[in-house]
């Protein structure tokens, strides 16, 4: 009779994480999870990535997951560990990133007796997690590791599993068979016959089209330039989409929103039909009032729930362009796409003074065009919630060889310098480049020496405003007057070189490239401490005159207020 081979649980986790591709796992070590650490280290292909905190771990594996589509993985022990990874945990479930978090548990006898670090992780990850189950049994062990994984990728979320201690250690066979699926694989898509032609119809009636799209549109960027061209229409793209279409390209007018361009606004306004590509654009104020709309996306569950759709088509956006655009006949009238032009050549150029000006204190404007003009070619950009994250959107060029990920639907701050992490450890042969504000990085500004540690040359460029700008912004346009905003920061250069980098503080203008020069050619993780203009304000495309009252308002209770 055979001998059936076995080993632990934890050893068939980390075997079956190395079948996904799994190569880093992010976390804190713990006593809840001490055998799984020790099946990772003696596994020895799959690499443990010690952070500081474990919500830079979540943000890590979030990071890589945005970027590449596949899995990726974080652990927190039991209690405290665990719910640190929530905040990361809910950036990857609003950006639809494929993440497996692995927590540890009290030993099965334990659970249910309020024992010490006792939490309950299934009702804490009910709402984060597309898939989330404790592993009671070392029995069904093998199903539902596979299952996670599965359901991460398949549904493109959060997959949570509780591994009590003793579990942990119970034997299951070697040699079982694991299935992994790859989360951007899909097979193929054919709408009916009727959509497509509803759609073509729909195309040809209209004098005045608009393609808005977003990164569901990403792999199909050719089919996406025929439509463009067929249709004479104008390009706006959702800032996670930055880099589907160059700013600069003829056909793009920019982003839509509060952070977007006037061009893009006034095209939305003025349409006859917008066609909608893989984006779940989230600001329903922005949507066109009495446009035709054509949405196509590969989930259901994202059409028509922003704005009245006349003709949804449920699909990949490159395979159902593929057959739309072969029977689209080309439009004789360009006037609207001209029109759009004209406009968005008087933005760009005013937009180009504020890049172009050597004031001091340095306009973030400024900093955010030098920085994507002297990044390489094929960087990665990472950015951060906040002020930033408006100058960013409109003033950092980003071209189709390069990579952009934020923390877009939680849009919460600190994500940016530990999604570099992440990113550097995926993308070592690429520069990788951390757009942050002085709040942001402050949150978890400590594990700038996980990437001196780990030798990771990523850069990290601070927008120094000395306060949280975007909510002082948000205060007076809602009528208050700025309260509790400014910070009192460290010198945060020293702070890098305390860390074992390398760090820079400029405040003039005329430092600033030749800074950035020498922080891209380093080898050595950096941070670049640039003090920009707190007074520069974030301004909407459009003011509307409430918020212009309000304004005003607030600075005059600010002004009171300091001569009480």
């Amino acid at each position: 009779m055979a001998v059936i081979k076995t080993h632990k649980v934890v050893d068939h986790i980390v075997e079956t994480l190395y079948k996904y591709g799994v190569r880093h796992v992010f976390g804190i070590p713990g006593d809840a999870i001490n055998d799984l650490m020790d099946a990772i280290r003696r596994h020895g292909k799959v690499e443990f990535i010690q952070v500081r905190h474990e919500e830079t771990g979540a943000f890590a594996a979030s990071a890589q997951a945005k970027l590449t589509g596949k899995l990726a993985v974080c652990v927190g022990t039991a209690g405290g560990g665990a719910i640190h990874l929530l905040n990361g945990l809910y950036d990857a479930k609003l950006d639809h990133a494929p993440v497996l978090a692995i927590t540890g548990q009290l030993p099965r006898s334990d659970i249910g007796n309020h024992s010490h670090q006792e939490i309950n992780s299934s009702a804490l990850f009910s709402d984060v997690a597309v898939f989330n189950q404790t592993l009671f049994s070392s029995d069904s062990a093998p199903e539902i590791i596979q299952q996670a994984c599965n359901s991460a990728l398949i549904e493109k979320g959060v997959a949570h599993i509780a591994l009590p201690a003793d579990v942990a250690t119970e034997q299951v066979e070697a040699n079982i068979r694991c299935h992994p699926v790859a989360g951007t694989e899909t097979g193929s898509t054919k709408p009916l016959a009727s959509t497509l032609n509803n759609a073509l119809s729909l195309i040809e009636q209209a004098e005045k089209v608009v393609v808005l799209a977003g990164i569901g549109a990403i792999s199909a960027r050719q089919q996406l330039l025929t439509l463009l061209k067929k249709c004479n229409a104008p390009f706006i793209r959702s800032l996670k989409a930055k880099v589907l279409l160059p700013d600069e390209h003829e056909y793009s007018l920019g982003g839509l929103g509060l952070l977007g361009t006037g061009p893009s606004l006034e095209a939305i306004e003025n349409c006859d039909l917008l066609i909608m590509l893989g984006t779940d654009f989230p600001y329903k104020e922005y949507y066109p009032k009495n446009a035709k709309v054509i949405q196509v996306d590969k989930d259901i569950r994202h059409i028509g729930r922003r704005c009245p759709v006349d003709v949804s088509i449920v699909g990949e956006v490159s395979e159902v362009l593929d057959q739309l655009v072969v029977d689209l006949t080309q439009k004789d009238n360009d006037s609207f796409l001209t029109e759009c032009r004209h406009q968005k050549m008087k933005w760009s150029k005013e937009q180009g003074k504020k890049e172009n000006l050597q004031d001091t204190p340095i306009k973030p404007q400024l900093l955010a065009r030098s920085v994507g003009e002297l990044a390489n070619k094929d960087a990665i950009f990472l950015c951060d919630t906040g002020t930033v994250t408006a100058w960013v959107a409109r003033h950092l060029p980003v071209t189709e060889q390069q990579l952009f990920t934020l923390s877009g639907n939680l849009a919460t701050m600190a994500f940016s310098m530990a999604g570099a992490i992440g990113a550097q450890l995926k993308f070592p042969e690429r520069q990788v480049i951390a757009l942050i504000g002085d709040g942001g990085f402050s949150m978890l500004m400590q594990d700038f020496i996980t990437a001196v540690n780990r030798k990771l040359p990523i850069k990290v460029i601070i927008f120094n405003n000395a306060k949280l700008g975007l909510i002082q912004l948000e205060q007076e346009s809602s009528g208050y007057p700025d309260y509790k905003t400014s910070l009192k920061n460290p010198d945060f250069a020293e702070f890098a070189r305390l860390c074992g980098g390398k760090g820079w503080s400029v405040s003039r203008p005329e430092q600033l490239v030749d800074a950035l020069k020498e922080a891209f050619t380093s080898t050595d993780a950096c941070v670049l401490d640039v003090h920009v203009d707190p007074d520069e304000l974030v301004m909407p495309p459009k003011l509307e005159l409430s918020q212009a009252v309000n304004y005003s308002i607030a600075k005059a209770k600010e002004f009171l207020n300091s001569n009480d």
